[in-house]
């Protein structure tokens, strides 16, 4: 018995759980060729143009395929498209496709390809992701209402898709190995109309067998995918809400894949066990309002900034779990040395500045959360250190969708919040968090501004040269970290267990980044 169930054992759970899991364990014994997996959060779709969630892109993606694809190290791979390559000043990529097919057996085709792209572009569609391709010549003209215009995307013969940039787009693989890119069956979209979220058909290595709601989504194998087969039968993602109760299942061999939430680190160090452990492509940040006196003053962000020993609650609260963060790009994206340190825990610092900005004695503010506990804690610790140098801070909790629609429109003083890669690349910690153009909803729910910053950004847009690409990023992160329209605090790390049984399993570095082709089970 591993000294982490002793512990359960000890709070009760376990063994207020145990007859129940046992019972659910046994009943699955007949799936034991099976990989078993879960999610937190029920999937809202499998509709790639819709799935804008975790648990929902995690399956879209598995089942659609895209055409090029992440692997669990964020790198570009092949998918649907074998090889490609660009031209007219990297205006123009050429893509050509293998042999797939469909789960319904038909060949994907151009056509395909060109289909889904327009259907995810077409403003009757309503996809929140028609975004990811803005960029492609005549997009955001089709999106408005306008005409659909060939130079988009085109389809010269069956295996070959070209699309025409307005632009340079350094990062514009990333853009197309999202989920929301992934190429879907046109007959079976139109037989379905809006259900086809919940029967969908795609060409990727899954396919979807069943979805029972609130309860388990099972895939097997799609025959027509032309890669690598899967080495599991099926997948199962079980619909488990409560991090404790994954646990449990854990412990008593129910999933094979489990996140170790924070809290329980040093109960699973201390029994030994073998952690995976990745920092993730996540930034957490106190966003702070500075179109609004006091916080349009730098000096008063710098103080803040200085106010909280963010290194003591990394270690306290988070139990480790995550790295001071010295500008907002995550290490993992981070092509140049981190921001010199600019705001060590320094209260007489912060005394300082408050009184060079006329504020020596003090002031109130609201910090908005979102209703989660963990957060709860944090801010509580950071209202403390605030009060050491006379900032009085108030903490409004609210529920996600009022909390969200409040940033965006600038209510509260200060906010806390994370922001998670849609693609690996520093632009994406960069362009929506502080170019002005993104003020609000966006993504730079600060109202951040500073010219010079928009100027890298927008150079950096369109800047295929990596090196001068980089040095623009580099310049604008330093500019901002010193602005500082965020009290900065931390990288995440993410902390997974695999069961004895599966090997050849990585931690990806992007949640889309992991298809389950090499993993094999004991």
């Amino acid at each position: 018995m591993s000294g982490y169930r002793e512990q359960l054992l000890r709070g009760g759970l376990f063994a207020l759980a145990l007859p129940a899991l046992l019972a659910v364990s046994c009943g699955r014994e007949r799936g034991a060729d099976r990989l078993r997996l879960s999610f937190q959060t029920e999937p809202s779709t499998f509709d790639p143009a819709f799935s804008v969630d975790v648990s929902s892109g995690t399956v879209s993606s598995l089942v659609h395929a895209t055409l090029v694809a992440f692997d669990a190290d964020a790198r570009i791979v092949p998918g649907l498209a074998r090889r490609w390559e660009a031209g007219d000043g990297a205006r123009e990529y050429r893509f050509h496709l293998g042999a797939d097919r469909f789960a319904n057996g038909r060949r994907v085709t151009a056509e395909d390809v060109v289909y889904s792209f327009r259907r995810l572009l077409d403003p009757a569609t309503a996809s929140p992701r028609w975004w990811l391709l803005r960029p492609l010549r005549g997009a955001a003209a089709f999106h408005a209402g306008g005409p659909w215009s060939g130079e988009t995307a085109s389809a010269p013969d069956d295996s070959t898709v070209v699309i025409r940039l307005e632009a340079p787009v350094p990062h514009l693989l990333g853009l197309l190995a999202m989920p929301s890119a992934g190429i879907v069956c046109r007959e079976e979209v139109e037989r379905l109309g809006p259900l086809y979220g919940r029967e969908p058909c795609g060409s990727g290595p899954w396919r979807l067998v069943s979805w029972r709601e609130g309860d388990e989504i099972v895939l097997e194998p799609n025959p027509g995918w032309g890669g690598a087969r899967p080495g599991v039968a099926a997948l199962s993602f079980r619909v488990i809400p409560e991090q404790m109760t994954q646990i449990a299942e854990f412990e008593v061999g129910s999933l094979d894949l489990i996140e170790v939430p924070r809290a329980e680190l040093e109960h699973w160090r201390a029994a030994g066990a073998e952690l995976l452990s990745r920092e993730e492509l996540r930034v957490v940040y106190i966003g702070l309002n500075t179109r609004r006196p006091p916080l349009d003053d730098p000096r008063v962000r710098r103080a803040l900034n200085h106010a909280v020993d963010v290194e003591k609650i990394v270690a306290q609260v988070l139990f480790g779990a995550g790295r001071r963060a010295r500008g907002a790009v995550p290490p993992g994206l981070r092509a140049w040395e981190e921001c010199a340190e600019r705001y060590p825990y320094d209260p007489e610092t912060a005394r300082r500045l408050l009184a060079e900005a006329g504020r020596g004695d003090g002031f109130r503010l609201e910090i908005w959360q979102r209703e989660n506990p963990e957060a709860g804690r944090i801010l509580e610790a950071v209202q403390g250190y605030l009060s050491r140098v006379g900032i009085e801070a108030r903490l409004v909790t609210r529920e996600w969708s009022a909390f969200k629609e409040a940033i965006d429109r600038g209510v509260p003083d200060a906010f806390y919040i994370d922001w998670i890669a849609d693609y690996p690349d520093a632009e994406n910690f960069l362009a929506p968090l502080f170019h002005s153009a993104n003020a609000g909803g966006g993504g730079n729910r600060t109202g951040y501004r500073n010219a010079r910053v928009d100027s890298l950004l927008d150079a950096a847009a369109t800047l295929m040269d990596g090196d001068r690409r980089r040095e623009h990023q580099r310049a604008a992160e330093e500019i901002v970290y010193g602005d500082a329209p965020w009290i900065f605090l931390w990288f995440p790390e993410r902390y997974e267990m695999t069961s004895p049984r599966m090997s050849g399993y990585e931690m990806p570095l992007i949640f889309n980044g992991q298809r389950f082709l090499d993993v094999r089970l004991r």
